[in-house]
């Protein structure tokens, strides 16, 4: 008996760990280099297993059992970051974001969660911070049911629940359901509660800290209160980043030390300079005005057209004074509306604004790439296509750089994470 027990664990040793891993050579026409910010002709790239093994112009002694992926046709880019997002709740354009948790369980939204992310990756967004509205940790649950390949979709960096003053984001529904906000929000009164709260996302497991600086009821947390979140989360290698989207609270987080503000629509040009000399990055969820229009359409939502075009108007001349004074921009689109095609696809259109506003598209690219993964720490692992990346690969048939707005919705062509073919669509 023991010399078959021993025969069949040599045999499952030789079998599983014994076999070379898959190496593919992909061949790109057009590559982004999103660290040196420029676009590359004719480039290889060798993936073996979950990682980038080689990228230049020759695939000398990487041909021979390799299986080839012509990408020759291609815009080859890392996978893209989407730094703003929510797979656990979604909204009607026009009616209390309270509604959802009413109306759909922990469950319903965990399986909604997963074809959220799954059109995320089919969109080529391979990774995304996931930044609360997400029930009791369902973010950390279904964060971890991706890592064990339960469900196909987007890589997670999740925030657990928001912590915020009373009453989180919610209005008047939340009067009527009063557990409502503790069960979606960690609601924060004082300092020490502040510091608890760090210490209960720590001890579940989340990745990074997501604060409500304001809510729409006109609470805020305090100077104290934030510092004290900083203080906690920084000495425990996790960063913070704030909900906040006036310049006096704005100003408040980013003296407190938070790594990133959330939105900042109504920013002045002295704390936009605050924030680029304390290295504070920005994520504007823009979207462009035919975005919302689809999005107000679907929902039959009582929106002008006159409305969406002066916000838009607002976020694009903000957009334009955070890039003048040196702010970090990191693309995010908060989309957690219902929306008239995949969400996945949808996100794209925050990208989209950012060309629209003047922004060139190698910069947009890089927003969301390589400088998505300078403020999360995760430069040499993700955003990039190099030697020692993980292999989070995405292209787009035809020319991304003339013809932006088209080939980023329409022509993906081809999505790798870790190492593993996702689509890959043959022309």
């Amino acid at each position: 008996m023991r010399a078959i027990l021993f025969f069949f664990a040599a045999f499952l040793f030789q079998t599983t760990f014994g076999q070379q891993p898959t190496r593919y050579l992909i061949k790109a026409g057009k590559f982004f280099d999103s660290e040196k910010k420029q676009f590359l002709r004719d480039q290889y790239i060798v993936v073996e297993g979950d990682k980038v093994v080689k990228v230049g112009k020759s695939a000398d002694g990487f041909k021979a059992n390799s299986q080839f992926i012509d990408l020759s046709s291609a815009t080859v880019i890392p996978g893209l970051i989407d730094s703003h997002t929510h797979f656990l709740f979604m909204q009607k354009s026009g009616t209390p974001m309270e509604t959802d948790l009413i109306e759909n369980s922990d469950a319903d939204r965990l399986l909604r969660g997963g074809s959220i992310a799954q059109s995320f990756l089919e969109a080529g967004i391979t990774t995304v911070k996931d930044l609360g509205n997400s029930g009791p940790y369902l973010d950390v649950v279904l964060r971890n049911a991706i890592r064990k390949g339960w469900v196909k979709g987007a890589r997670m960096l999740v925030s657990g629940p928001i912590i915020s003053p009373p009453n989180g984001q919610f209005g008047k529904l939340a009067y009527l359901h009063k557990t409502l906000p503790a069960r979606e929000y960690s609601i924060v009164r004082t300092v020490d509660e502040a510091r608890s709260a760090v210490n209960e996302h720590i001890v579940n497991g989340v990745d990074l800290i997501k604060i409500c600086a304001t809510n729409d009821n006109g609470l805020v947390l305090s100077p104290e209160q934030m510092r004290a979140i900083v203080e906690v989360a920084h000495q425990n290698g996790l960063k913070v980043t704030a909900h906040a989207t006036y310049d006096e609270i704005i100003r408040d987080a980013v003296q407190a030390g938070v790594d990133g503000i959330e939105h900042g629509y109504g920013i002045s040009d002295s704390t936009l300079r605050l924030m680029a000399q304390k290295g504070t990055y920005l994520v504007p969820t823009d979207g462009s005005f035919e975005g919302y229009k689809g999005i107000v359409e679907f929902a039959k939502s009582n929106i002008t057209d006159d409305d969406i075009r002066s916000f838009v108007a607002t976020t694009k001349e903000r957009l334009v004074r955070a890039v003048k004074a040196g702010v970090k921009i990191v693309y995010g689109s908060d989309l957690y509306l219902y929306t008239p095609r995949a969400i996945g696809l949808e996100a794209k259109n925050t990208l989209v604004s950012y060309v629209d506003a003047g922004l060139p598209v190698a910069d947009v690219l890089q927003a969301g790439t390589y400088q998505a993964a300078v403020v999360m720490g995760k430069q040499k692992e993700l955003g990039v296509i190099k030697e020692g990346a993980l292999a989070d690969i995405v292209a787009f048939s035809g020319d991304l750089e003339k013809d932006f707005k088209e080939v980023i919705y329409n022509r993906v062509q081809f999505v790798m994470k870790d190492g593993v073919v996702y689509k890959h669509v043959t022309r």
